[in-house]
């Protein structure tokens, strides 16, 4: 397991495409293609960085140069980490354990924890080691250069409505009683929303609003079963627009395993950061195919640490694999302008 330097996105981006695309988008593209070159791993990293603050520099292996930890940050055995004053790192690694190094403080990854200063805190504890897996698979996989092509140009897309139904989309979900959320279009008045299974529908709703709760007089959705979301925008003239999406709902074994693992997630970071906290629920949600919890999760980290480029980048990641390439978009180029004031 090494992380890379130097290595090339896969964009997916042709001449052609390029040259419609526009300069000014596709210096953006490269720009974060180059934030990207420095962090991008292999798929079986030893540890990941899941809270970050301050300044936290990284040697890597083999005695190149350098780099500061951004959140995320995949490492391999002989990495060496060390945490300038005033910062924090919590790490965590693929035995399950979780560990917080403060201000003047060293790790490598593999070999021992030193400080320099004696009131540098060290807090440590684990979790189920299935977790790391799932996390690494979102950071390893899924995240930057992956997440990138959500930027690529989409032929023929400016003419394409956005997608109107937000969650539960193309996901998973832990509840057999989910809530539903949806974009406003302009001009409708009411919206009907209906969920349908294998033997057809199963409820529907008219509302004005651009969310639903799951109606209480309603059975829940049966675990481990695959439905319909569809919404519609009406007005007096008729259908303005309609979007549907589908989902499944956890079954009820998995849905608990799921559970106890966050609540394991918690218990390891509760002498560490909040913002590891929800980092590695987010992660582990996102490596479990649970992307709307991934995505609230990640939002309370962005408003959480307001300015690190990490949680908007992931919410990027996350958005590009459920169909929503605008919102995808538009964190990966507020993760850009973060990273830049960070340099």
């Amino acid at each position: 397991m090494s992380v890379t330097t130097g290595t090339t996105s896969r964009l997916g981006l042709d001449s052609t495409a390029a040259t419609s695309w526009g300069r000014g988008a596709l210096t953006t593209l490269l720009v974060l293609a180059a934030m990207a070159a420095g962090t991008i791993a292999s798929a079986d990293p030893l540890a990941v960085a899941v809270a970050v603050r301050g300044v936290v520099m990284v040697t890597p292996t083999g005695g190149a140069k350098a780099q500061r930890a951004t959140l995320g940050r995949t490492l391999e055995r002989g990495d060496r980490v060390q945490v300038g004053a005033g910062g924090a790192v919590t790490l965590f690694f693929s035995d399950g354990n979780v560990i917080e190094l403060g201000e003047k403080s060293t790790v490598t990854v593999g070999g021992r924890v030193g400080g320099t200063d004696p009131k540098t805190a060290l807090a440590k504890s684990a979790m189920p080691t299935e977790v790391f897996a799932r996390v690494s698979r979102f950071v390893a996989n899924d995240s930057r250069s992956s997440g990138l092509m959500a930027l690529a140009p989409n032929r023929g897309s400016e003419k394409e409505p956005a997608a109107m139904l937000l969650t539960p989309r193309r996901t998973q979900v832990l509840s057999g009683r989910p809530s539903f959320n949806w974009r406003a279009v302009e001009g409708a008045t009411r919206y009907r929303l209906s969920v349908s299974g294998d033997q057809g529908e199963v409820w529907n709703r008219e509302t004005n609003a651009v969310t639903l709760d799951y109606p209480a007089v309603v059975p829940e959705l049966t675990g481990g079963g695959e439905f319909l979301c569809e919404v519609r925008a009406m007005s007096d003239a008729g259908t303005l627009l309609e979007d549907d999406t589908s989902f499944t709902v956890l079954s009820a074994d998995e849905a608990t395993h799921v559970t106890s693992d966050l609540d394991g997630i918690v218990k390891a970071t509760a002498k560490t950061s909040t913002s590891a906290g929800l980092y590695l629920t987010a992660s582990y949600l996102v490596g479990r195919g649970l992307y709307s919890e991934a995505i609230a999760r990640f939002q309370e980290l962005a408003k959480l640490t307001p300015d690190a480029a990490g949680p908007h980048e992931a919410l990027g990641n996350v958005y590009r694999t459920v169909g929503l390439p605008e919102l995808a978009a538009a964190e990966f180029q507020r993760a850009l302008e973060l990273s830049k004031t960070q340099q």
